[in-house]
Formats: structure tokens, sequence, C-alpha cells
């Protein structure tokens, strides 16, 4: 009975194939180390992991501290800032000194100060509060808005009267707390009762991963600052070791698979190479000498050898016509930008020898739009080689000094003052602002208008937008103008705005109107 079962046992053994057989033999080998890797990675994992846990405690007890002391600088500066000013008469530049002051660091907050029991300034589009809020003496307190989009602080002096507030806006808060060189994959809240801001919110969970939660108070016990992160309680290294009795039977197969490898694996990883090695451009591709049985891997070798040579001949063939285009495109831009600069000088003429003033200011008027075009096409053309767009920078400034040329005898003496950063925008935007600019300052010229402001910046715009305004006292509800002209003029710049796909702002009290424009670049300075 028992020499059966050997002689069974025996025959099954002997129908395994060399690589199977050495690697049951070599894994029951390795099963104790095995046994021992796995029960040691698990308990340095559970080291690791409270060691893990205490980093992301010290993390967060880090960035309580530096959320604690911007809000101890801001609750300073405000104190010092309000007692200045309550010492100080009354005059704009006093406040825009003290703003800019305040507003250096952290960038992105705004504040209001008061003295003397009224409010005496506050930052650009800032909501203050009443001066007649009161608090504690001497107390300092902090408010998360119903929408958990910005955070106050209520800065009182020692009667109870409120000195100063200061505005942190979520993104502000998200980047004061955020540890530069650590993993950004986790949840931070700022919780204040029911209310809730969420600085951050990119925890990812998954399969073996652990959470971990902290909390930390900030602003004296008014706010709680709140983590969620995951981490792995087995780290890579703890995983190898478990699974080392797996790479042992890897290495075993490998072994059994030596002959393949060196008869066909190997030649295929130096052709592998080579192709990796081609570029485009290249002429031929460097095959190594393979020396191989396999006319397989040979002929593979000779078809990739053809495929180069015939892509490399569609390149050539691709980069003349390219450049057959682009010559093309670049004698259709500067023939538009010509004859546009005929029109022009056409419509000059016949302006100057108009029989009146109406006949002279309608081909000004005219001469004004023409001209913006060819503005248009002539940056247009400028940037052809680089291919980024038309640079507004040059062409709103080209077009402001074209602008001033041609105003009418009423309006020679009107400024206008430029504050543009370098961006880039499609051609159709392009014409659109073009347009658009030309239109307003019109506007303005012919309403009497001293001074038009022009900028183009994208502090308060998202990733690709700039916000363009015009600035002028003609804009304003107060100043008014002709109400054929007026109607025209709102009804083209509205028709403007839908073209860019924006809606315009508009500010009574500065008369400003203001859009965001789509921008595909920005020019390093």
């Amino acid at each position: 009975m028992t020499t059966n079962l050997t002689g069974k046992i025996g025959s099954r053994w002997a129908r395994l194939s060399t690589g199977l057989k050495m690697l049951l033999i070599l894994s029951f080998a390795l099963f104790p180390l095995g046994l021992i890797a796995m029960v040691a990675s698990v308990q340095n994992a559970q080291e690791k992991n409270a060691e893990r846990r205490e980093e992301t405690l010290a993390r967060l007890e880090i960035k309580a501290q530096r959320l604690n002391s911007a809000f101890s600088r801001s609750v300073l500066t405000i104190g010092t800032a309000s007692t200045a000013l309550a010492s100080t008469p009354e005059s704009g530049d006093a406040c825009a000194n003290m703003l800019r002051w305040l507003e250096r660091v952290p960038k992105g907050v705004r504040y209001s100060l008061y003295a003397d029991g009224r409010l005496r300034c506050a930052s650009s589009g800032f909501n203050a509060p009443p001066a007649s809020l009161r608090g504690e003496p001497g107390s300092t307190q902090a408010r998360i808005d119903d929408l958990g989009s910005s955070l106050r602080m209520f800065v009182f002096a020692e009667d109870g009267s409120l000195e100063g507030t200061a505005e942190y806006p979520r993104a502000v808060l998200s980047e004061l707390s955020y540890i530069p060189g650590t993993t950004p994959n986790f949840d931070l809240d700022l919780v204040q009762g029911s209310r809730r801001m969420v600085l951050r919110a990119e925890f990812a969970d998954g399969p073996l991963r652990e959470t971990v939660r902290g909390t930390e108070a900030v602003a004296d016990g008014q706010l709680q600052l709140r983590i969620r992160l995951s981490a792995l309680p087995i780290s890579a290294a703890d995983v190898l070791l478990i699974l080392l009795p797996v790479f042992m039977w890897m290495a075993a197969g490998a072994i059994g698979w030596l002959i393949a490898e060196r008869l066909l694996l190997r030649p295929l990883v130096r052709m592998q190479r080579a192709v990796a090695a081609y570029r485009p451009g290249d002429r031929e591709l460097a095959l190594p000498s393979l020396a191989t049985p396999a006319h397989e891997i040979n002929e593979l070798g000779r078809s990739f050898d053809d495929v180069v040579r015939t892509v490399a001949r569609h390149e050539a063939e691709l980069e003349a016509a390219v450049e057959r285009q682009t010559r093309l495109v670049r004698e259709v831009h500067h023939r538009v930008k010509n004859n546009l600069q005929v029109v022009a000088s056409l419509l000059n003429i016949h302006s100057r020898g108009a029989p009146n003033e109406e006949v002279a200011a309608a081909y000004a008027s005219i001469q004004r739009r023409v001209d913006a075009l060819a503005v248009v096409h002539r940056n247009h053309y400028a940037e052809l080689e680089e291919n980024r767009g038309v640079a507004l920078k040059p062409l709103i400034s080209e077009l402001a000094a074209n602008l001033r040329a041609t105003a009418p005898p009423a309006s020679s003496g009107m400024v206008i003052r430029l504050d543009l950063e370098p961006y880039y925008a499609t051609q159709d935007v392009a014409v659109s602002v073009a347009f658009l600019i030309t239109e307003i300052v019109e506007y303005t010229m012919f309403c009497g208008a001293p001074l038009v402001t022009i900028s183009l910046t994208g502090e308060s715009t998202g990733p690709g937008t700039a916000a363009l305004s015009v600035e002028s006292e003609s804009l304003r509800p107060a100043v008014t103008c002709e109400a054929t002209l007026t109607e025209r003029f709102e009804r083209i710049v509205t028709g403007l705005s839908r073209q860019l796909r924006s809606a315009i702002r508009r500010d009574p009290e500065t008369g400003r109107y203001c859009l965001d424009i789509a921008v595909v670049d920005k020019a390093e300075r």
C-alpha cells in the first residue's frame, strides 16, 4: 500500500516540468525565512503606523501655529494702524498707505479700519461691517461666514468699540495652512460650531489604507482645525519582505527560462533599445548586429528599418508643406494689413475734405474702427513666427495712440492711461477687444472725458482669463450725453461683450466697465 502511494506520487512528480519542480523545492526551503519576514514586517508596520500618526498630529499643530501666527499679526497690525489713524488727519493717502502696509503679508487678505467710532478706510471691494458693532473690551472675535468661503477677524478696542476687521478668503487660509514639501492628499477643515470652511478636500481613501484624524484649537479656541488623511499601514519595504517567497519563486522560474531568454528575449531587448533611441527626424534606425538563430527577429529588425525610412520621407514632405503654408499665411496677413492701411488713409483724406464737421466726424469714426482692425492684423502678423496669438499689450498701446491721434478737436487734450500686463489672446478675441476699447474711448471723447484708464490684469481672475477694464468720468450715470449716442453705445458694447462670452461689470461710482476675456498665454517678464 505504501509502495503504491509512493509510486503514484513519484509518477506525478516525474510528469511535472523542471521549472515547476525547482519552484516547489525553493518555495518549501524558503518558507521559514518568508514566515519570519512576514512577522517582522507586521511589527515594523505597526511601529511606523504609530510614528505616522504622531507626524500627522505634529503637522496639524504646525498648521494651527501658522494660522495663529497670521491671525496674531493681523490683530497687532490692525491695532497699530487704528491707533495711527486716530492721530492722523483724514486723508486718502494715509488710509491707502495703511492698507498697503496691511495687505503686504499675507496677500489676498482684505481689511477695514475704524477710528473715533467711524469707518476710515477699507480694502477695495470689501463689505466692511458697521462701525456701531461692539464686543468685549480688548477682545478678538473670529467668525466663519454662512457659506464657508471666508473668515473674519473682529478686533475690539479697550472700550468695546470696533478697531478693525480682517477678512481671510478660503484660498488664503488654504495656502497659509499648507506645508511645502508635504503630500497634498488630505482633508483640512476649519470648524466653528455648525459652520465649516473647507481648506482642502483631496483626501483619497483606498484599499490597504488607514484613515488618520486630528483636531487642533485655533484663534484662542474659537475655531477648530481638523485634518483627515490616509496612510499606508504597510510600506513598500514591508510588502517586499512579505512577498519575498514569491520573488524567490519568480527567480526559480527565471532559471527554467534561461535558454529562451538568451535566444529570444535578449536580442529583442537590444532591438527595443535601438528603437527607443530613435528620435523624430532621424533618417536611419541604427539596429545592432543580432546573433540569434531566430530569423523572425532579423526580419522584424529589417521591417523597423523600412518603416523608419518611410516615416523620414513623409516628415520631409510635411516640413516642406508647413513651410509653404507659413509663407502663404504670412503673405495673406501682410496683404490684409496693407489693404486696411490703404482704406484708413482714404478715409483720412475724405475726412479732411468733408464739407462739414458731422461728415468729418463720421469719416473719423469709421477710420478708428478700420485702424483697430489693422492694428490687430499688424500685431498678429508680428507674432506669427512664435504662433502664441496676438500680444494684447502692444496692441492696446498702439490702439490708444491711434485714438488720441484721431480724437476730435474738443477732446484733443484727453489723456489715455494704460496699465497692461503682457497677455496673448486669439485673433477673434483681439478683434473684439480692439472694437470694444474703440467704442468706449470714442464714447468718452464725445462726452468730454479728460482721462480714460485702460487696464489688463489677471490678479482676480481664474486660469486662462484676464480682467479688461476701462474707467472714465464720462461713464458715470451723473454725466449726461446725447441720448441717441448713449443708446447706440450701450447696444454695441453689449453685443461685443457677448462676442467675448463675458458679462460687463459696471461700477457707477467710479465709471468703470470691466469684463473677463479669454487669454492663451502670458509673456515672461
